[in-house]
């Protein structure tokens, strides 16, 4: 079937013929056509327009002549006033070539013009034309010269202007041609559509349906065999062509989409650089650790997408261009932008065709394990801290108790401060279940909020709190509207209120009343104010950190464990709310725990 087709191409007119045979008269006549045109608008150009307007001239300043009295102070005057333009030029000369007038120089400086070709010309012929340099000028210019006996002298009038000054008057002859252009081109157009329907309408077809199949990447039908030779062969080649095509594409597409699938499930950074330096694959992980802001990033060199020095030093050191050599590495950075980032970064060669073709950039951010650690180690630490310092001074007093050379006195104050270390220990291991038991209910959403009146929970924290305190009054005053309703644990959220109460008394001027406002502007603001020692702002929102104390021998003298402020701030998160400190003038201390409303 193949062997007829390709017999049936050979019996086609070949496209060049058939486009020859059309297109090549209609060239011709249009070229010969614009060609004519051109040199007959140009020679009556020279002819007629400028020696009319050099003609005008001269013929308006021998009009002037003959109503004076021609002196040579009058000549020069006319001469003056006749060049009301810098770039024309009149001069007056007399039939011995003297110059009698000029409107760009003295006559007396002027030489003798007797043999200057218009000159001669104008005394033979009655008007001569001519064109060259002028030295006084100083560019070239067109000459026009006219003779004629006025009051029984003889008087030539040369007018001259620049030639340049014949591009200001060629644009009407411009305008001409380009009129005579177009009815040139509408002729040609019309000819060549004539040309196109025969010649392009296949070659159209095969445009048509070759750009869809580059938008689809799919070819509906094969493409139909035009009547010419060329065209015919090309069409079957490309029919072959997309048929082969459309199996590899669909190959290719499969294989891409399992590594785009892999690329975007990941959750590390992934970068692909090839031996040149240049980027062949990059995730939208690795684009957001990067914070890479160019929209082209693909084929673009590496060093010209990634900022961070770290980073370009491990690329550097492990792509190699002429070696097929790639070091590994796997090694730890910290990378700052607007916070500070721990990175894993590993590099492998990036293998194709059995070749290694450049490196595979894996990024994992470990931050949330850094910090994890961090929050690890410092607890520990704190912790082992706090139960420390009562262990080792029960230890100590213990000791001293083995003496027998104590009374009985000193005996029982010693046993009254191993029990206080005691209670201590035992303060701070409930503070740490609490705030454990609150951690992990907000962890398992096991916390279970419904509509609570807020003053009653309010008023039980001030009744746990004088409760607690047997010596000295609290002076403790509520204002709060007793239709106010919030959704709450209202055991948590009263242990809350208590620890910010305690941390008021203990830290509070002594006498010094607690007020409890409660503010509604979008959310509840709930204020705790009493006089305080002032803490600096770098202190406030670190305050609210397991055992972090401002004033550590103080603290410890009030009795804390340095967990209220804490197990306060979770108690307000796992209520969708914050706790926030502040410090105004007068020594005022303001603890406000917001609340979400009542939607």
């Amino acid at each position: 079937m193949e062997l007829g087709i390709d017999s049936t191409i050979m019996k086609r007119r070949p496209l060049f013929l058939s486009f020859f045979y059309t297109l090549f008269p209609g060239i011709v006549i249009c070229v010969i056509t614009l060609i004519f045109a051109v040199n007959y608008s140009t020679e009556k150009f020279y002819d007629s327009i400028i020696q009319k307007e050099l003609k005008n001239r001269s013929a308006n300043i021998f009009n002037w002549m003959r109503t004076v009295e021609l002196k040579s102070g009058i000549i020069q005057k006319i001469c003056l006033e006749s060049s009301n333009e810098k770039s024309v030029r009149v001069t007056v000369v007399d039939k011995k070539g003297v110059v009698i007038g000029d409107s760009h120089k003295p006559p007396s400086m002027m030489d003798n013009h007797l043999n200057r070709p218009e000159i001669k010309q104008s005394l033979v012929n009655g008007s001569g034309f001519a064109s060259r340099y002028s030295s006084t000028l100083q560019q070239e210019l067109i000459y026009y010269a006219v003779s004629e006996t006025i009051q029984s002298n003889l008087w030539i009038v040369r007018v001259s202007i620049p030639i340049k000054e014949y591009r200001v008057i060629i644009s009407d002859l411009q305008d001409k041609i380009i009129v005579f252009g177009i009815f040139v081109s509408l002729a040609l157009l019309y000819l060549s559509f004539i040309i196109s329907k025969q010649i392009t309408a296949p070659i159209e077809v095969i445009r048509k349906s070759t750009e869809k199949y580059v938008r689809k990447m799919k070819m509906s039908r094969p493409l139909e065999i035009p009547k010419t030779k060329e065209l015919a062969s090309l069409t079957i080649s490309l029919n072959k062509i997309a048929k082969e095509l459309d199996k590899r594409i669909k190959q290719i597409q499969i294989e891409k989409g399992d590594k785009e699938s892999l690329l975007l499930s990941m959750q590390e950074g992934i970068i692909a650089i090839n031996r040149n330096g240049r980027i062949i694959s990059i995730n939208e992980v690795a684009i957001d650790y990067l914070n890479i802001k160019k929209k082209k990033i693909i084929d673009q060199q590496y060093s010209d997408i990634i900022k961070y020095q770290k980073i370009l030093s491990i690329i550097k050191s492990s792509v190699k261009k002429d070696s097929e050599d790639f070091r590994v590495y796997d090694k730890e950075i910290v990378i700052k932008s607007n916070k500070k980032r721990f990175f894993l970064i590993s590099s492998s060669p990036l293998i194709r065709s059995n070749k290694k073709k450049g490196i595979l950039i894996v990024m994992n951010d470990v931050t949330h394990k850094k910090q994890l650690e961090k929050v690890r180690q410092d607890f520990v630490a704190n912790v082992s801290h706090e139960l420390k310092t009562p262990i080792t001074s029960i230890t100590g007093f213990v000791e001293i108790l083995n003496r027998n050379d104590l009374t009985k006195k000193e005996r029982e104050q010693f046993l009254e401060k191993i029990l206080n270390h005691t209670n201590r220990m035992n303060a701070i291991i409930d503070d740490l279940l609490k705030l454990s038991k609150i951690e992990s209910q907000e962890e398992d959403e096991s916390i279970y909020l419904q509509e609570q009146a807020l003053l009653p929970i309010l008023v039980g924290a001030q009744q746990d709190m004088e409760n607690s305190i047997l010596t000295s009054p609290l002076n403790v005053k509520i204002t709060c509207g007793d239709d106010l309703y919030i959704n709450a644990d209202s055991q948590l959220l009263r242990e809350a209120f208590l620890n910010v109460l305690e941390n008021a008394m203990k830290y509070g001027f002594s006498n010094s009343p607690i007020q409890i406002s409660v503010e509604v502007k979008k959310r509840l603001h709930i204020h705790f104010d009493n006089q305080g020692k002032s803490i600096k702002e770098k202190h406030w929102k670190r305050i609210f950190h397991r055992f972090y104390r401002v004033d550590k021998s103080r603290d410890r003298k009030a009795g804390g464990t340095g967990l209220g402020l804490a197990i306060v701030k979770h108690i307000a998160f796992v209520h969708g709310g914050e706790v926030k400190v502040s410090f105004s003038k007068n020594n005022l201390t303001r603890f406000t725990i917001t609340l979400p409303l009542i939607s």
